[in-house]
């Protein structure tokens, strides 16, 4: 209740007493039915429920690693030798890929290397060096094998030497 000097008077926040006594009710806004605001709420339950499944489908869900191809892409000449560029193509999920080159006619033996994709990277590109000697050429056979996570092998042949 406000009063005091110079305080006007404000009218009352709701019906008037009065008002409410002669009529017997109170004027009440308009409400949507039971039955509408239940099925709203249900299906915007049902919704956020789905949403948030593919949300944690998509966050926790993760493709076994593989290896989709694997090809050699580039020769480079170098002073006495070769380098050969090989391409490993994944499925684009994180993983290691486990190779080596052989040369034939064997110089060495070959000997398994392990690279790392990380995930969304769908090719790794390793390469081999090829060295020849002065005054002979002599014409190699130089095969990429992948060893894991799935077998892959391609072959070329490089003339090394100069």
């Amino acid at each position: 209740m406000r009063y005091g000097p110079g305080v006007p008077p404000a009218a009352p926040p709701g019906p008037v007493a009065v008002g409410v006594w002669r009529s017997g009710a109170t004027a009440t806004p308009a409400r949507r039915p039971r039955r509408l605001r239940w099925l709203l709420g249900s299906a915007l339950t049902v919704i956020l429920l789905a949403a948030s499944g593919v949300v944690l489908y998509l966050r926790f869900h993760h493709a076994p690693f593989h290896v989709t191809g694997v090809a050699i892409i580039q020769q480079t000449r170098t002073a006495c030798g070769v380098n050969v560029t090989g391409r490993i193509s994944t499925n684009g999920a994180a993983g290691t890929v486990s190779y080596q080159w052989v040369v034939t006619p064997g110089r060495q033996l070959p000997q398994p290397q392990n690279w790392s994709v990380i995930a969304g990277q769908h090719a790794a590109y390793v390469t081999a060096a090829l060295g020849g000697s002065r005054g002979a050429k002599t014409s190699e056979t130089v095969t990429l094998q992948v060893l894991g996570p799935d077998l892959k092998t391609t072959s070329t042949t490089v003339v090394v030497g100069c």
